[in-house]
């Protein structure tokens, strides 16, 4: 019955009934002053809504630069009085005025009001950590992880990862490969000599200990494979 009744006629009663709704009558007393039953009541309170809402949306960009350019008339008239300046006083001396305090406070709301609007006061922090669920895993650095498709064993030592990373380095073009492959096997060299003094120290021969010249710190110099490219 409603779809032959007119369009306009529909808006004001629509308007009529909404009215009604807010002034917080219920659906069957609606009902009952336009003879209608309380579901049209609800229909009509929906469709009012409706209107409101796409009346809102649509005009939301001209309200919000109405509020803005209300804003930015109150800074600009309140903005003089948030500096030093110097006035003259009546006997033609001039003294230096300091900064209202209100003035700037006030300043300060709008601005923060304009950020709000703007919504730049929402602070955005994207971060993404692939941390493990189960616990299993270690957490450990990428230097020489997926990226180069060498994913790091679960409880590997420092110096493979370290090893792992100067391979990285020569692959990439960082370091010269050749250099990188004399460095790294001196450190395998110089780890099975320290395989076999603790076989040695852990069977009969206990007098001499490893030779300090086999430490890696001393056999990798990161300057000098530096100063050789």
């Amino acid at each position: 019955m409603a779809d032959n009744l007119p369009r306009e006629f529909l808006h004001e009663r629509d308007a009529r009934i909404f009215s009604l709704k807010k002034s917080g009558l219920s659906n069957q007393d609606i009902a009952k002053r336009f003879d209608m039953t309380a579901a049209a009541v609800a229909a009509a309170t929906r469709r009012q809504l409706g209107r409101l809402n796409s009346e809102a949306f649509l005009s939301y960009p001209e309200v919000l630069r109405l509020e803005l350019e209300r804003l930015d008339e109150m800074q600009k008239s309140l903005w003089p009085l948030t500096q030093f300046r110097r006035e003259t006083l009546d006997d033609g001396s001039q003294v230096t005025i300091e900064p209202d305090q209100r003035a700037v406070q006030t300043v300060l709301g709008i601005m923060d009001r304009r950020a709000r609007l703007l919504g730049m006061n929402i602070d955005r922090v994207d971060v993404a950590l692939g941390v493990p669920q189960s616990g299993e895993e270690d957490i450990r650095s990428s230097l020489a992880g997926a990226a180069a498709g060498k994913e790091l064993p679960v409880g590997s030592d420092p110096k493979d990862e370290a090893m792992q990373l100067m391979e990285l380095m020569g692959e990439s073009g960082v370091l010269d490969s050749q250099v990188i492959g004399e460095v790294l096997g001196k450190v395998r060299d110089t780890i099975d000599s320290f395989g076999e003094s603790v076989l040695i120290n852990n069977g009969t021969d206990t007098s001499s200990p490893p030779d300090e010249d086999m430490s890696l710190d001393n056999i990798i110099d990161i300057e000098e494979v530096i100063e050789h490219e």
